[in-house]
């Protein structure tokens, strides 16, 4: 079955690797188990995709009539 959940340890190239799974009302797989992640290496990763996201936005000119960073 495929399986769109990333942080699921059952999930292989997007593929689920169980033979029998419940799916639930909401859609979701009910034998789910997500991957802990340390939180020092989130912290990490959430701040490194920040900066990138950051970098991107200061790429791109800012001539938006709508914008409101320019507004007193």
């Amino acid at each position: 079955m495929n399986c769109e959940f990333d942080y699921c340890i059952y999930n292989q190239n997007k593929t689920c690797i169980l033979q029998n799974i419940q799916i639930n009302d909401l859609g979701m797989c009910d034998q789910r188990i997500i991957v802990s992640i340390n939180r020092n290496a989130l912290e990490t990763m959430k701040q490194k995709q920040l900066n990138e996201i950051e970098l991107r936005w200061s790429a791109i000119p800012n001539d938006d009539p709508f914008s409101t960073t320019d507004m007193a």
